[in-house]
């Protein structure tokens, strides 16, 4: 019998340290979700080599790199981690298409030091939008990127663009958390969330998804969910078999996609 309450006894304690952990993780995920969103690095912005030849803006607090090639533009929107400076490779594939370019850095990214955050990212996205209002462009495609294609949504429901390409997009945050975080209420935990499905329900114009079916950072049923919801009778998803999340670029079937929307 006393070999059984010490078992009992240090079950209990297992227990409860167990409950605390779980508890304190979740507690610390809620607090710091911004932190475990972004990723930003410290490139300095205005010494970012691959943009060298692009005009460095700062409009009304938000920085970006801009390039003037034509009266058509495309407006992109990266990814949670590096910078805009990391994606330089994207504004060759647009330029080549005879395309100008408009790619923001993010709040708190690229040597600056504040922290990123929802808001800040949703107010970099309104300076964009007042941007291009200023400049009347004929044509304009709006391009997110993973946690991007939640700013490519938010712009589409402030100012409609032509065209719309997403590359690993996403239907909801919470959609997101509930695949990583299924042991969790998240529901009551996800405190500032993109609702790509709400954000693009009023968008008519030709659109393009580009998904990894290897994806398991956002896996590709929230690609489809999002595709799926989308009212536009001019929608496309391309699969890229074998892509992850992290080597979508990687493939060529993702730059001839990309190609041939932008010729269209």
């Amino acid at each position: 019998m006393k070999f059984q309450l010490i078992n009992f006894k240090r079950d209990k304690v297992a227990l409860l340290i167990l409950i605390a952990f779980y508890i304190g993780f979740g507690v610390l995920a809620t607090i710091f979700q911004e932190k475990i969103i972004y990723h930003p690095n410290k490139q300095d912005f205005q010494a970012c080599t691959d943009f060298s030849l692009a005009e460095k803006i700062n409009h009304n607090g938000t920085r970006a790199y801009l390039k003037h090639n034509s009266s058509k533009l495309v407006i992109f929107y990266h990814g949670n981690a590096g910078s805009a400076c990391d994606r330089a490779f994207m504004a060759h594939v647009f330029e080549q298409n005879g395309y100008s370019y408009l790619i923001p850095e993010y709040a708190g990214y690229s040597n600056d030091p504040i922290q990123p955050s929802h808001e800040l990212l949703k107010k970099d996205v309104e300076n964009m939008v007042d941007f291009i209002q200023e400049r009347k462009y004929t044509e304009m495609i709006v391009v997110g990127e993973s946690v991007g294609t939640g700013l490519a949504s938010h712009h589409v429901s402030l100012q409609k663009p032509d065209k719309l390409l997403l590359l690993s997009p996403f239907s909801s945050v919470l959609d997101i958390a509930k695949t990583k975080f299924w042991f969790y209420p998240v529901s009551f935990m996800v405190k500032n969330d993109f609702v790509n499905t709400d954000l693009l329900k009023d968008f008519k114009g030709e659109a393009l998804f580009i998904h990894g079916d290897k994806d398991t950072i956002i896996p590709l049923k929230l690609g489809r969910r999002l595709f799926d919801s989308l009212g536009t009778a001019h929608k496309k998803i391309v699969i890229v078999r074998g892509a992850g999340h992290n080597n979508l670029f990687e493939f060529s079937k993702t730059y001839d996609a990309i190609a041939s929307f932008l010729k269209q």
